[in-house]
């Protein structure tokens, strides 16, 4: 018996987070499968701000994962943290270099 696993580290996974990231914006949209959630004392006040922080991290995801194709890279976080260069995308301030 031969069993086998590859690890792969690329950026094409920054589509596979788009796609997950419109399909969250539908059912947000619509409200769907919340009810059961609103059962919780967490989310009983209809504070869904919880969801919206986790959308909002994935979408920097996102953002990384495109400036990781692009040559300067390197000077992304830095550029975004002091407004220099051309880059664009999320950054959290407390990553500051």
């Amino acid at each position: 018996m031969t069993g086998g696993l590859m690890l792969a580290s690329h950026t094409s996974i920054r589509h596979l987070f788009s796609k997950c990231l419109s399909q969250y914006d539908k059912l947000r949209k619509k409200q769907a499968f919340l009810d059961n959630y609103r059962k919780f004392p967490m989310f009983a006040d209809n504070d869904l701000s919880e969801f919206d922080e986790a959308r909002d991290i994935i979408e920097s995801l996102v953002y990384e994962y495109k400036a990781c194709e692009s040559p300067d890279y390197i000077k992304w976080g830095r550029e975004l943290l002091t407004g220099e260069g051309n880059a664009s995308g999320v950054v959290d301030p407390k990553l500051a270099f």
